[in-house]
């Protein structure tokens, strides 16, 4: 098929298609979520620190299987989800003062 026969008008432009060319229009920025998070961070770290309080009661069991180390993770995602909720109290506050 040549070049005439080709039914794209930019097929001869070379900077047609390409950031910043011609044919190119950049999509608008994207608009924030009106959510911030709060409650999914404080939700996910009360369920690891729940995981880990059940484990400690399976503390022996966990131990003699070799799976000590899910306690250790429940523990670790506990810990991230402190430091989460920390992140996303701040950000909502940020936010709030912005609008307000």
């Amino acid at each position: 098929m040549s070049a005439s026969a080709n039914s794209d008008p930019a097929a001869g432009d070379p900077a047609a298609g390409v950031a910043g060319g011609p044919a190119s229009t950049a999509p608008p920025a994207p608009q924030p979520l009106p959510y911030d998070g709060v409650i999914s961070v404080a939700v996910g770290t009360v369920l690891w620190a729940v995981a880990a309080l059940v484990m400690l009661v399976f503390l022996d069991d966990l131990r003699d299987d070799g799976h000590l180390w899910w306690l250790a993770t429940a523990i670790c995602g506990f810990g991230l989800g402190l430091a989460g909720l920390w992140v996303v109290i701040r950000r909502r506050n940020r936010l709030r003062g912005r609008q307000g």
